[in-house]
């Protein structure tokens, strides 16, 4: 027997507790319990600021701008299209996921370390 999903209504709480593991994954700070009221929908910025308050951000970056060093000196050593490369690209693929979802730009990498070849300027 075929089970149908029903997408995600925006604005549920479903959509809201989604979103929140879609972009947070499973780091989510502790929530104060005078900060949650028992909706997702209402505790995302709670959640947002937290993390932000707490310097994952700025972990984040530093993390991503290392494991970029790291592709980087990859493929000079390998070659840009080797399997060795594309691996590390694949298992880095979340990190930068992240940091789209939080604005992490490549200044922001920059900032942090990361040390882009030139043809990336």
């Amino acid at each position: 027997m075929a089970t149908t999903m029903t997408p995600l209504q925006p604005g549920t709480e479903a959509a809201a507790q989604a979103a929140a593991f879609a972009i947070f994954g499973s780091d989510i700070p502790p929530i104060d319990p005078d900060d949650y009221d028992g909706s997702w929908r209402t505790t995302l910025h709670v959640i947002a600021e937290e993390w932000v308050g707490e310097g994952r951000f700025v972990r984040h970056a530093a993390r991503t701008a290392t494991a970029l060093n790291e592709l980087f000196a990859m493929q000079r050593l390998y070659g840009v299209g080797s399997p060795e490369v594309l691996a590390e690209g694949t298992r880095l693929q979340p990190l930068i996921d992240r940091c789209r979802h939080f604005g992490i730009t490549t200044a922001d990498l920059r900032r942090h370390g990361a040390q882009f070849p030139e043809s990336w300027r």
